[in-house]
């Protein structure tokens, strides 16, 4: 006679590759299910999809195996480490892994292995998470098309340039991911991809072993189901790190502590520019997620910024220029013709560009940050599409214009899918917080979340 724990048991197991992070470590921590069987159902799920998806550069199930198995044994012993052991992870291309290569897309770096992980990796394994593999990034983190397809529809680009991991979480290849953004490179795959995609303040989590497009800009970020997924992944890698030379010092809360008010917030609509430049869907449907929220009991207005958005963008593009060349100085001069377009454009422009022009974008984008913390005073967050419209066809993978100007300000941002458009893609809504206030920030989005309530995914099997 079956009991009730091996029904329970042999529920789970149907829907493995399906579970968050709390749920699969809930049945970790348990004993219903194990870390090798949790990553057998996403090995599984992976092989069966990659051929249309191509979300992976480098993935070993033998290598994977073996760190799965390691937890099972440290669990079995009583040396549970957290929610995180034992959780299969995704990791972007531009993460250095001890066990790994590390191409960031390129045939300059086709077989260069690091011999040490990123500060971000080495967190999350000494967690306990298990390193699945890397995805695919667009090249060197830059703005030329994937390889990686869409699972709501494969003509629709996943967005760049963290695209294997946004369209990993997606289709079930791990419940959490690893990606970056310079821009948008992690808010918009988010939304195009209908997850959950978060970037902390610039500098709370190192960049130590990443590879680097603009350092005044680049901030890591991730991907993951549900809010809450993603404060148990901020809580794994948030911290100072004197090797980043943009890491900032800032005391650590306990994030998932914030969710326990559960209140209703105060949120600034911005229709300035974002409203302006959206399509007509993504208007209409941000207005109705903004009267849903404020039936729910949130206190929403029309927020009005002292901010000339085109003069940010160009400011953004001005740093993302300059200090890509400086990036690739050397590789491009030996190797020009290993680079892609899009890459070589930001190179190219960056070389031509005047060290005055650098120095004003850089005033403007101290101008930025005050600009916003003064506007963030009277609210909890920020409101606005992610996105100009749902994902657009795989030529290109989307538009930055309005991930970067949160980028650019360093403060911390985080996409929700909200809802789907005409044609059956998912929409974002982007929100964006205080400097360092990212307990405030995930709490409140947890709260939008729950009013939203978003569960639909893509039909792909």
């Amino acid at each position: 006679m079956t009991s009730q724990r091996d029904q329970h048991r042999k529920f789970a197991m149907t829907k493995l590759h399906n579970m968050t992070i709390s749920e699969a470590s809930d049945e970790i921590r348990k004993k219903n299910v194990s870390p090798v069987e949790l990553l057998e159902s996403f090995l599984k799920r992976s092989e069966s999809l990659e051929g249309d998806l191509n979300v992976w550069v480098t993935m070993d199930p033998e290598l994977a195996m073996k760190s799965a198995k390691v937890c099972e044994s440290e669990i079995t012993l009583g040396r549970y480490k957290g929610p995180l052991h034992g959780i299969p992870i995704g990791v972007k291309d531009i993460y250095y892994t001890r066990d790994m290569k590390t191409t960031c897309c390129s045939p300059i770096f086709k077989d260069f292995e690091s011999g040490y992980d990123s500060e971000p990796v080495k967190l999350l394994r000494e967690a306990g998470a298990v390193i699945m593999g890397k995805t695919v990034t667009t090249q060197f983190a830059c703005g030329d098309p994937p390889p990686t397809r869409n699972p709501w529809n494969l003509r629709r680009t996943p967005g760049g340039s963290s695209s294997g991991s946004a369209v990993g979480i997606a289709a079930g290849y791990f419940p959490a991911s690893l990606g970056s953004q310079t821009a948008g490179s992690v808010l918009r795959p988010a939304a195009y991809n209908g997850v959950v995609g978060f970037k902390p303040t610039h500098g709370l989590v190192s960049r130590f072993g990443v590879y680097p497009v603009a350092l005044s800009l680049d901030t890591m970020g991730w991907f993951t189901k549900n809010v809450q997924d993603s404060a148990t992944m901020l809580q794994c890698m948030a911290g100072y790190d004197d090797r980043d030379e943009g890491s900032v010092f800032s005391e650590i809360p306990r994030y998932s502590d914030a969710f326990l008010e559960n209140k209703a917030p105060k949120i600034g609509l911005v229709e300035q520019y974002y409203l302006d430049e959206a399509d007509d869907e993504t208007v209409s449907s941000i207005h109705a997620l903004a009267d849903k929220l404020s039936n729910a009991g949130a206190e929403v207005s029309k927020v009005s910024l002292d901010i000339d958005f085109e003069q940010i963008l160009a400011a953004h593009r001005v740093i993302m220029t300059v200090e890509g060349a400086f990036t690739h100085k050397c590789n491009f001069a030996a190797r020009p013709e290993d680079y892609l377009p899009e890459v070589r454009k930001i190179i190219e422009t960056g070389n031509r560009t005047s060290a005055v022009s650098y120095v004003s974008a850089r005033n403007a984008q101290r101008e930025l940050k005050s600009a916003v913390e003064r506007v963030l005073e009277g609210y909890d967050l920020l409101l606005s599409p992610t996105a100009v419209s749902g994902a657009p066809t795989p030529e290109t993978t989307g538009q930055p214009v309005f991930q970067a100007p949160w980028t650019m300000a360093g403060i911390p941002s985080i996409s929700l899918p909200y809802s789907l458009d005409v044609e059956g893609m998912p929409l974002g809504a982007q929100l964006a917080g205080k400097f360092l206030g990212e307990s405030s920030l995930l709490a409140t989005a947890a709260w939008v979340e729950n009013i939203v309530e978003f569960r639909k995914v893509p039909n792909i099997s």
